[in-house]
C-alpha cells in the first residue's frame, strides 16, 4: 500500500486539480436551499426526495453529485477533518458485525467520486479483489485489496472519511428497528457518534419536536426498510448556528469551543455573523452488504451571505418567524430569534 504525502497539507495540485481549487468562493453558489419558493411556515417532513438531479436556485445550483467537493474549500475542509480525525478518533464508531458495512461503502463511494470527478479522481480495478486510488486534489495514492485492513492505514471508513467532506453514518435492521450502528462524524450539530452510535432511530430523534408523535420516524423508518440498491434519494435539513465563522463542528465534544458563541453574539448584536446551516443528506442501500448510509454533507451561509438574495432574506425571515415555538427552541435559537426575523428584514448594504 503507498499512501503518498499522507494526504498532507504540502500537496500541491496541478492542472485540472489547481483550477478546481482555485474556483472563486461564493457560499450561496451551491448551497441547497432548504425552502420552496411558495414555503412560508416550516414543518417537518420526510421530504425525501430522488438524488443527482441538479437543481436550479437564486444562488447557483446543487445536487448534480453525491458528493460535493465544496470548490476552492475542498482542501481547508478536508484538513480541518483529518485534524479533528487525528486528535479525535473516538469520532469514528464502528459496533462488532459492521466490517463488511465499511468496505462496501467504501468501495460505492471511490467509484462514484471516480465517475463523477473524472479529470482529478481515479479508481483503478486490479483484480483479485485489489484496488488503486488516486485524489489528486489531496495527493493520495493508495493501492489496498477489499476486505483487508492491513492494506489501508487506518480501516475503511476513516479513510474514506479522509477523502470526503460528508459525515457518513451506516443503519441496519434487527429486532424489526433500525439501529445506527457505525459512522464517522466530524462536523455534528450539537450530537455525539459516541453518544448516540447504538441507538435506534426512535431513540435518537426523541428529543425532535413531535417527530415520534407526529409518525415522522415510523414513516422514515418504512421509506428505509423500502429502499432499493439501485436509487439514491435526498433531503435537506437546516437550522441556525451563532459560530462566528464557517466552523462545521459544533459536536458536544466541542462545545467547550463554541458554546461562548450565542451569549457573545446576542451581546455585541452582531447577528449577521449567525449561520444557516444547512444539511444534504443522502440515503443509500448499499450492493453488498445491504446497509443503508446516509451521508450529511454540511453547507454554512452567513446571514450576511443570505441578504445577498432578498427573495431568500425575506422567506427565511418569515420561517423563522412562524416557527413553532418547540421547534426553535429545539434548533437553539428561540431566545434571539425576533432579532434574527429584525436583522434579515433590513436592506443588505450596498456592495
Amino acid at each position: 500500500m503507498t499512501l503518498t504525502a499522507d494526504q498532507s497539507p504540502a500537496h500541491a495540485p496541478t492542472g485540472a486539480a489547481a483550477d478546481f481549487l482555485a474556483q472563486p468562493v461564493d457560499h450561496l453558489s451551491n448551497i441547497p436551499w432548504p425552502f420552496p419558493d411558495e414555503l412560508e411556515e416550516f414543518n417537518y417532513s420526510v421530504n425525501v426526495e430522488p438524488a443527482r438531479t441538479p437543481r436550479r436556485t437564486r444562488g447557483g445550483e446543487w445536487g448534480r453529485n453525491l458528493v460535493d467537493l465544496g470548490g476552492a474549500e475542498y482542501a481547508s475542509i478536508m484538513a480541518e477533518r483529518r485534524r479533528i480525525l487525528d486528535a479525535d478518533p473516538s469520532r469514528v464508531r464502528i459496533r462488532p458485525g459492521m466490517e463488511i458495512a465499511c468496505w462496501d461503502l467504501l468501495l460505492y463511494y471511490l467509484r462514484d467520486l471516480a465517475l463523477a470527478y473524472p479529470q482529478f479522481m481515479h479508481l483503478a480495478e486490479l483484480g483479485s479483489g485489489r484496488f488503486h486510488w488516486r485524489n489528486d486534489l489531496l495527493g493520495t495514492d493508495a493501492e489496498f485489496t477489499l476486505g483487508d485492513a492491513a492494506t489501508l492505514p487506518s480501516g475503511p471508513m476513516d479513510f474514506l472519511a479522509r477523502e470526503v467532506p460528508d459525515d457518513l453514518l451506516l443503519v441496519v435492521e434487527r429486532d424489526g428497528r433500525l439501529y445506527f450502528d457505525a459512522g464517522v462524524v466530524t462536523f455534528a450539530a450539537a450530537w455525539s457518534v459516541s453518544f448516540d452510535v447504538g441507538m435506534d432511530m426512535y431513540e435518537i430523534h426523541s428529543p425532535v419536536p413531535g417527530l415520534i408523535r407526529d409518525g415522522i420516524v415510523a414513516r422514515a423508518e418504512q421509506f428505509l426498510r423500502r429502499l432499493p440498491a439501485d436509487q439514491v434519494y435526498r433531503r435537506v435539513n437546516w437550522t441556525l448556528s451563532a459560530s462566528d465563522s464557517h466552523k462545521l463542528d459544533v459536536s458536544l465534544e466541542e462545545l467547550p469551543e463554541w458554546g461562548r458563541d450565542i451569549p457573545a453574539m446576542v451581546r455585541d448584536k452582531n447577528f449577521g455573523s449567525a449561520r444557516l446551516r444547512i444539511e444534504l443528506e443522502h440515503f443509500i442501500r448499499l450492493p453488498m452488504s445491504g446497509a443503508v448510509t446516509f451521508n450529511i454533507r454540511t453547507f454554512m451561509a452567513s446571514l450576511d451571505d443570505v441578504r445577498r438574495i432578498p427573495e431568500w432574506s425575506a422567506q427565511l425571515a418569515t420561517v423563522i418567524e412562524t416557527l413553532d415555538e418547540r421547534i426553535a427552541a429545539y434548533k437553539g435559537f428561540l431566545d434571539y430569534r425576533d432579532d434574527v426575523v429584525a436583522y434579515l428584514r433590513q436592506p443588505a448594504d450596498p456592495c
